[in-house]
């Protein structure tokens, strides 16, 4: 276990990409121990081979469609019709088109690298400060994750062989606190620093804002309404998905050509890649902890630690928030999870509501250095350095997190959807 870890945190030192070091990690432990090199190759294919899997392109591809089809646009539109009059104007706008696009990619880079600029652009126009609206973007970009569809619950919906559907329903209260949480940061920070408030929409607006985006709004209506009255499995619904983002961008928005549709073919794929190589070198890597006993041995150090199962999640919690710091979500969570595994079956703790729990800590992880992905995309955007983007976001974590703390010591929250339809 100490010659695993330790090849691991050389090979993250020197810079080798997550999925590298992960396998190149577990090569040399094949390696050093004398196990038949075969077993590496079986154990990553294996890994990669599953159905509900198939998800992951097809979710991507729609929410790559929905971009590359200036359907963002209209959603922007929508959002600012809505709720531009409220105080503190295009960071509330922020915060509700984050969400309603949080029902179509599933990804917090997929929301950042798409609306990110086009939001910043906008609130920088109408006279809010950088850091202000680099802070607001990123912090609403991790709604993604958490409002289905999500490519974080799907992985590990795998990796716990739980339910995606009932992933995806505990995911939406949870989403929705926090974008309440997120407009009533954003209306403080208004009020204190006298942002510009948009002028109010006639009804008449509003409705030619819903007319032109009611076609884009129906898609998460499909993708949950589909699973949750079981017409189709997650990995059907995401093919709808995809179906139908490219039928409303090529034959009804008009805004999807030829050349746009294989860009987006080709994101989806580059995306799908890196994912399926983290899958099957982490499954590789979960192999041999396997091997190695390790869920035992946290589960009895848990147990020698702690009695309740409220210690229990504060400890996972800790756990989570310090590796967010260092290491990609997916491979958190196919490395953590066959770990934490036995924890929460000794204490009774539910795999449904800890997997929100587990996407939520490492969208919070994405905020933090030094391997934010979500600072260096913002970065990237706004053109601040990565130091001055961290301070930008830092203060919009305190209602993420106040979230997190909420929905992991009252399970009944992310648990009210999933018991009510699926149960």
């Amino acid at each position: 276990m100490i010659l695993l870890f330790s090849a691991l945190a050389v090979l993250l030192l020197i810079g080798a990409p997550v999925f590298v070091a992960i396998a190149g990690a577990s090569i040399v432990y094949i390696v050093i121990n004398g196990i038949p090199p075969l077993i590496a190759i079986q154990k990553m294919v294996s890994g990669v081979d599953s159905f509900p899997l198939l998800c992951v392109p097809f979710f991507v591809l729609a929410g790559s469609l929905m971009n590359a089809g200036a359907i963002t646009d209209r959603l922007f539109e929508f959002a600012h019709r809505m709720v531009g009059h409220w105080r503190g104007g295009l960071g509330q706008v922020n915060v509700l088109n984050s969400m309603i696009f949080s029902g179509m990619s599933g990804t917090a880079i997929a929301d950042a690298g798409g609306l990110g600029a086009m939001e910043i652009r906008a609130m920088r126009n109408r006279g809010y400060d950088m850091p202000f609206a680099v802070g607001i973007s990123a912090a609403s970009a991790t709604l993604g994750p958490v409002i289905p569809p999500s490519l974080p619950l799907v992985v590990y919906g795998f990796a716990a062989s739980v339910s995606v559907g009932q992933l995806f329903l505990a995911g939406i209260i949870p989403g929705i606190l926090m974008a309440l949480a997120l407009h009533v940061q954003v209306a403080w920070y208004a009020r204190r620093r006298n942002y510009p408030v948009e002028p109010r929409a006639t009804w008449g607006e509003r409705l030619v804002a819903l007319k032109t985006s009611a076609l884009a709004l129906l898609m998460p209506i499909i993708i949950m309404g589909g699973i949750v009255l079981g017409v189709a499995t997650p990995t059907e619904a995401a093919a709808v998905a995809a179906a139908y983002a490219l039928l409303i961008g090529v034959f009804v928005y008009r805004s999807l050509g030829l050349k746009s549709v294989l860009s987006s073919l080709v994101e989806t794929v580059e995306t799908t890649s890196v994912v399926m190589l983290m899958v099957g070198a982490s499954s590789l890597f979960g192999w041999i902890l396997v091997r190695e006993n390790a869920a035992q041995e946290f589960t009895r150090m848990m147990l020698g630690a702690i009695q309740e199962p409220w210690q229990a999640l504060l400890i996972l919690n800790l756990i989570l928030l310090v590796a967010g710091m260092f290491l990609e979500t997916i491979a958190i969570i196919l490395i953590a999870v066959p770990i934490f595994m036995p924890v929460l079956i000794q204490f009774g703790i539910d795999p449904v509501h800890f997997g929100i729990v587990m996407v939520l800590n490492l969208m919070i992880g994405l905020m933090t250095p030094p391997v934010g992905l979500l600072l260096f995309v913002m970065a990237r955007i706004s053109g601040l350095d990565f130091y001055t983007t961290f301070r930008a976001c830092l203060p919009f974590l305190l209602p993420i997190f106040a979230v997190l703390i909420l929905i992991t010591f009252v399970p009944a929250i992310p648990l009210a959807l999933p018991n009510f339809f699926m149960r």
